[in-house]
C-alpha cells in the first residue's frame, strides 16, 4: 500500500478517513522515510535556517541512510523558534520564501514564553494540518448529519479551528460559531440548536456542565452525544477526567491532541484507543534528559518532526511535553495500524521530583477527579520550606454541596488518596468555593514557588 501525497489518502464511503491509518507496518516506515528524506531535501535548499543550524551540527540530509539516522540531526527548541522571529519579523524560521500566499496564521498560547506566530499556506491548512485532526471527527463517529459546536473564543487558537473547518469543509456537518458568546449564551445555542459534537477543552467543557446545572438545567438532557477534547490533558491521560465529563454530558468522551507548530498528534478510537497521525508526523520519545531514545512503550519527552507540511516544518522539535510513551505492536480492535499513543505526564516544567518521585499534573488530576466531593477547580504547587525541602501543596475547593463541618475528613481522604498513589506524604489545603480563578479556557494548575 504506497501513498505519495496526502492528497491521495482520503476515502469517506468507509469506516475509515484515510488509508494511511490501515497501512502495514513496513509501509508505514518506508513511506515515514521517504517522506523525510525529501524533507530535508526541501529545507536543505529552501531554508537557511535549517541549513545553518545543521552546518553548524556537522549534519547534511546525504548523511540519513535510515531513521535511526535522525538522532544526529540537532533538536529544535521552541526557543529558538521565538529568537529567530525576534531576529527575522514577525515569522523568522517559520516561513519558507516562496511558500505564500499565508491564508490563516495561528498563535501558541504563550504558556512557556514569548507566543509564537505560525503562518500556514492554503495546502498546508487544509491539505495537511486539518487532514491530521478530520480523521478524530471520523474516528469518533462524526457525520454529515450531525451539528457540531466547538466552544472557544475567536481567537488564533488552531487546535479547534482545524476540527471546526475539518467538520465543515469535510465532513460536511453544519458547524456552529460562537466565538464572542458568553457561557450563558452558549449554553442557550447548544439546546436551542441541537448540538450534537461539542468540543472544548476539559476544563471549559466541564464548566459549562456545571454553569447548566447552576441554572437548574441538566446538561446530560441535551442532544449531545459526543464530547471531543483537546488544548488539555484528556481522557486518554487522566480517565476520572473522562467519566466526569461522560457524567456531566450524558455523551460519549474522545479526545485528541497535538501541537501548534506540528498537527495533530493523536485521536481515539470507538474503542479509546489513542492513535497516531504517522504518516504525517515522526514521533520520538527521548530521556528527559540526556535525549537519548527510550524503548518502546516507556515515558519520555516527545520529539515530533513535519513529514509533510512545507510552509513552517519542524524538524525533531521539542514539544516540552513528557509522555506515558509509544506502543508500536499494539494490535488494535478497532482494525487501525497505526501505533497507539499511551498518553501525557504533563510538561516538563509542571513534573517535580521529591524524594525521588516525579509527581505531575495529570497524576493529581486523576485523583482529584476520581472523589466525587472534589469540584473541578484546585491548584498545584512546589514548595520549599525552611529547611530547604522540596514539598507539594494541592490546594482545592470541595463542592458547594459539601459543608464546611466534612471538609477536615475531605482533606484527609485526599491526603490518603495520594500517599497511596504516589507514596509520599503531599500536602492538601482545602478551600471555599470561589477561592480559586475559574477558568474558561486552558487551565493554568501549576505554580512553581521554590524560587
Amino acid at each position: 500500500m504506497k501513498m505519495t501525497g496526502v492528497e491521495q489518502t482520503t476515502n469517506v464511503r468507509y469506516k475509515y478517513w484515510s488509508v494511511a491509518e490501515l497501512m502495514p507496518k513496513a509501509d508505514m516506515r518506508e513511506l515515514q522515510f521517504n517522506r523525510l528524506v525529501e524533507q530535508l531535501g526541501y529545507l536543505w535548499e529552501k531554508s537557511k535556517f535549517y541549513q545553518e543550524k545543521w552546518q553548524a551540527h556537522g549534519f547534511r540530509p546525504d548523511m540519513l541512510r535510515d531513521m535511526s539516522c535522525i538522532q544526529n540531526i540537532p533538536i529544535l527548541s521552541k526557543e529558538e523558534i521565538r529568537v529567530s522571529q525576534v531576529e527575522d519579523p514577525p515569522f523568522g524560521m517559520m516561513k519558507i520564501l516562496g511558500r505564500g500566499p499565508i491564508t490563516r496564521i495561528a498563535l501558541t498560547s504563550g504558556t512557556t514564553g514569548e507566543p509564537v506566530l505560525i503562518p500556514f499556506a492554503e495546502d498546508d491548512y487544509f491539505g495537511v494540518f486539518c487532514e491530521g485532526g478530520v480523521r478524530a471527527l471520523w474516528a469518533a463517529g462524526v457525520r454529515k448529519g450531525d451539528v457540531v459546536h466547538a466552544a472557544y473564543g475567536f481567537v488564533p487558537f488552531i487546535g479547534l479551528a482545524g476540527v471546526y473547518d475539518a467538520a465543515e469543509h469535510f465532513i460536511g456537518s453544519l458547524v456552529v460559531p460562537g466565538g464572542a458568546w458568553d457561557s450563558s449564551v452558549r449554553l442557550n445555542m447548544i439546546q436551542k440548536l441541537k448540538v450534537t459534537v461539542l468540543m472544548g477543552t476539559p476544563t471549559y467543557l466541564l464548566y459549562l456542565a456545571n454553569l447548566a446545572r447552576e441554572k437548574g438545567l441538566d446538561p446530560a438532557s441535551f442532544d449531545v452525544r459526543l464530547v471531543m477534547t483537546t488544548g488539555e490533558i484528556g481522557k486518554t491521560s487522566i480517565p476520572n477526567t473522562g467519566v466526569r465529563l461522560e457524567k456531566a454530558w450524558g455523551a460519549t468522551v474522545h479526545d485528541f491532541s497535538g501541537t501548534q507548530e506540528t498537527n495533530y498528534i493523536s485521536w481515539t478510537c470507538e474503542h479509546g484507543i489513542s492513535h497516531l497521525n504517522e504518516d504525517l508526523l515522526y514521533f520520538e520519545v527521548v530521556d528527559p534528559e540526556t535525549y537519548e531514545p527510550v524503548p518502546a512503550g516507556k515515558p519520555g519527552r516527545l520529539l515530533v518532526t513535519d513529514l509533510v507540511q512545507k510552509m513552517h516544518p519542524v524538524i525533531r522539535f521539542d514539544t516540552g511535553d513528557i509522555v506515558e510513551g509509544i506502543d508500536t505492536s499494539y494490535k488494535c480492535e478497532c482494525g487501525r495500524t497505526l501505533s497507539r499513543f499511551l498518553g501525557f505526564r504533563g510538561r516538563v516544567d509542571d513534573i517535580i521530583k521529591v524524594k525521588g518521585v516525579a509527581i505531575s499534573v495529570s497524576g493529581i488530576e486523576n485523583i482529584l477527579r476520581g472523589i466525587p466531593e472534589c469540584s473541578n477547580n484546585y491548584e498545584y504547587l512546589a514548595m520549599r520550606d525552611e529547611s530547604m525541602r522540596d514539598y507539594i501543596l494541592v490546594r482545592l475547593e470541595p463542592l458547594r454541596s459539601v459543608p464546611p463541618s466534612e471538609w477536615e475528613s475531605l482533606q484527609k481522604k485526599i491526603s490518603d488518596s495520594l500517599r497511596k498513589a504516589f507514596m509520599i506524604t503531599i500536602d492538601v489545603e482545602v478551600l471555599e468555593p470561589g477561592t480559586l480563578p475559574v477558568f474558561n479556557f486552558k487551565a493554568k494548575r501549576f505554580r512553581d514557588l521554590r524560587n
